[in-house]
């Protein structure tokens, strides 16, 4: 349909075939050559663009040239080579405006941003340059008559560029997003791990908790006319809060009201340091070796020492006391535990 395509070079220097020195590196695995869609309804413009670029040559690789005579063709080659770098579009083919309904297919249907197009046309005035290039995704807009041999390999090599420059960026693109999707999936191995770590740990201070519960004593203890009870409510699983009362012979009774430094696990096995401590005080008394656990002061000295010999690492602050069931007395020592316990009686209360 268009008859203008100017073949002849400007100067003899155009005669001349034309190496590009390389701006970037591309290697034969990735080009063995370059192919390039030749979209025109004239075969004689076809045969025009063959020669003009025989010669030619881009970092290295030359042009492998596939034919097609109609918007419909070019739709059907396009669908199944997806190598493509650059395509050289007739603007009015089938019908005016077939080679710019071809652009919208292959950057809207087709999904391909990647293949280079260069619009060339017989009829300029049938669409506008301006207007072409605002509105279309495309390289460079010809007049046929306008291109020369120094002209067509000029916008050649400037797409061909943008190709390469398009097809890396794309590459990069790709590594990176194969890049982040592994990390993701590292962070999510490692995210479930962390949750398992955490129901097990969960679990294991649950149990803790049950086994720290089990040493306290009851709920409710009736010795002679008194009543020992307690509530304890840790901040966490486990706690270093702990009390004990219990009977010491047959009309004394010893309680004490502990407060391990520090939370969790670490503050409760110091409570169990503690009663294992004070259990076996109890035996020795009971067995008639020391009369310690009966004396406030005496009891908690000792366990300072050994606290101070097995570099615990903690400080429990103490209240220590024995009641005496039969003379009504109370002997205690208080070794850092505040607020002070409160003695409540009919007509009195004071700090212990």
């Amino acid at each position: 349909m268009e008859q203008h395509f100017n073949a002849q070079p400007d100067s003899s220097s155009d005669d001349e075939t034309l190496m590009f020195a390389a701006d970037a590196e591309v290697t034969d695995d990735q080009h063995p050559s370059w192919t390039v869609l030749i979209v025109d309804d004239e075969p004689e413009i076809h045969q025009i663009t063959l020669m003009a670029l025989r010669d030619f040559s881009f970092l290295q690789h030359k042009l492998q040239f596939i034919s097609a005579y109609s918007a419909a063709e070019a739709r059907d080659i396009l669908s199944k080579n997806n190598g493509i770098a650059l395509i050289l579009l007739d603007v009015v083919m089938e019908t005016d405006d077939a080679g710019l309904v071809l652009v919208r297919y292959i950057r809207e249907q087709l999904q391909n941003q990647l293949v280079r197009i260069i619009l060339r046309t017989g009829q300029p005035g049938q669409a506008p340059e301006h207007r072409i290039v605002l509105d279309y995704d495309i390289n460079d807009y010809r007049a046929k008559t306008e291109l020369t041999v120094q002209r067509l390999t000029t916008s050649v090599v400037s797409a061909l560029r943008a190709y390469i420059a398009i097809e890396q960026l794309a590459q990069l693109n790709e590594n990176l997003e194969q890049q982040v999707q592994a990390r993701t999936e590292q962070l999510q191995a490692s995210n479930q791990q962390l949750q398992q770590s955490l129901a097990e740990l969960e679990a294991g201070e649950k149990a803790g908790k049950q086994v720290q519960f089990k040493m306290l004593p009851p709920a409710n203890f009736h010795c002679a006319e008194y009543q020992f009870s307690h509530a304890l409510y840790p901040s966490e699983f486990m706690s270093g809060d702990f009390v004990d009362y219990f009977w010491a012979d047959d009309h004394k009774v010893v309680f004490y009201i502990a407060d391990v430094s520090g939370h969790g696990v670490a503050s409760a096995f110091v409570t169990v340091y503690l009663k294992r401590f004070i259990s076996a005080k109890l035996e020795r008394y009971q067995r008639g070796t020391c009369d310690h656990i009966i004396d406030p002061a005496a009891v908690l000295a000792e366990l300072n020492k050994e606290l101070l010999k097995d570099k615990v690492g903690k400080y429990i602050a103490l209240f220590y006391a024995v009641l005496d069931t039969r003379s009504a007395e109370i002997s205690y020592a208080n070794a850092g535990a505040f607020p002070w316990p409160l003695l409540l009686q009919t007509q009195h209360q004071a700090y212990l």
